[in-house]
């Protein structure tokens, strides 16, 4: 058979239609075509500014950021306060407040009083709130101190102040009604106490995570009481001369961390935490070794102690009493580190 006779006959394919470049623009932005809850999904890992310049990309994008349930305002994604404080205003009036906001994380940066004024309502129901606040904004902020510390929905919460000398004028209530709180974060805070002693912590019942930096004592104090059955995280920093007391009746706690670089005062405990699993000590100077000693024989059930060069030179000075004294550490201590 002849070559040509075995060749196939291709039948001609019509031409195809040119794509406009409108159609070659749906095709590629397949992102837009995801549904709502998706899109929303991906901008929460975005912080708020860059959440809400999506609302440049299309028409698509226009709206979506008012159903954000994470706000997040940072002064330092601003050139001025001015700027800021216009952005956080935008944001909170334009966004959908038939969306329950989750989170809200506000840097109070000389924030206006009708700008505050306009936060006020988001303080009532959201879970998880984070305030940190300038010298200005913490005299604006104070007469709020009754709605924050009286929430039923609040389940973390940090307050932070900037200046170490407004805690002066920054005081909390006696006794914080926060019944669904299970993390707390307080700076440069005052406790107010009743006769010498402060227990602001023992109506949290839910409290699992406790962290208190560079937080004072309101006179006569001289006691400050960490009274709660659940917590299970302690952390305290204190950077003031300033002498008080801290009790433990925390029958659950696995973590406790404690460091001083100015004085260290007495640490005492009401129970024998045997739940104990790590403490971190970091204590660069005390006035008695005897505060030490005891502060050693409370962590006794500690299987991971990590200590400064300060508390391992007071060991190693008395090191004979400190065999008899941590004599039931020896079974159960697993690690120790030097920091």
């Amino acid at each position: 058979m002849a070559a040509e006779e075995t060749m196939v006959e291709l039948k001609p394919q019509p031409n195809k239609k040119q794509k406009t470049g409108g159609e070659r623009e749906d095709e590629r932005d397949l992102l837009s075509l995801l549904p709502d809850d998706v899109l929303l999904h991906i901008m929460h890992f975005m912080d708020t500014d860059t959440a809400v310049r999506t609302s440049f990309l299309s028409k698509r994008w226009n709206n979506l950021w008012k159903c954000l349930k994470t706000l997040c305002f940072r002064r330092r994604d601003f050139n001025n306060v001015v700027s800021y404080n216009q952005f956080i205003y935008h944001v909170v009036s334009q966004r959908d407040t038939s969306i329950r906001l989750n989170r809200l994380d506000l840097e109070a940066r000389i924030i206006a009083q009708d700008l505050l004024n306009l936060v006020v309502p988001l303080l009532h129901s959201v879970p998880h709130l984070g305030i940190h606040l300038d010298h200005i904004s913490s005299k604006r902020f104070y007469c709020l101190i009754p709605q924050i510390f009286a929430s039923h929905s609040l389940t973390s919460l940090t307050l932070a102040l900037a200046n170490q000398c407004v805690r002066r004028v920054f005081k909390l209530p006696h006794s914080l009604e926060l019944p669904a709180l299970k993390t707390l974060n307080l700076t440069n805070v005052s406790f107010t106490a009743r006769d010498e002693c402060a227990e602001p912590f023992s109506s949290c019942l839910l409290l699992n995570s406790l962290v208190l930096v560079r937080c004072s004592l309101s006179n006569p104090a001289k006691v400050l009481s960490i009274s709660n059955p659940n917590l299970s995280r302690f952390t305290m920093k204190r950077y003031s001369e300033v002498k008080y007391k801290i009790v433990l009746s925390t029958p659950n706690l696995t973590h406790f961390a404690i460091k001083s670089s100015i004085f260290f005062s007495e640490v005492s405990s009401t129970c024998d935490l045997a739940l104990l699993e790590e403490a971190n000590i970091d204590i660069t100077w005390s006035d008695s070794h005897a505060i030490v000693h005891g502060l050693l024989k409370m962590l006794s059930y500690a299987k991971i102690l990590a200590l400064s060069e300060y508390i391992l030179t007071v060991i190693l000075d008395v090191s004979y009493f400190c065999f008899v004294l941590f004599s039931p550490l020896v079974c159960i201590l697993k690690s120790i580190f030097l920091i």
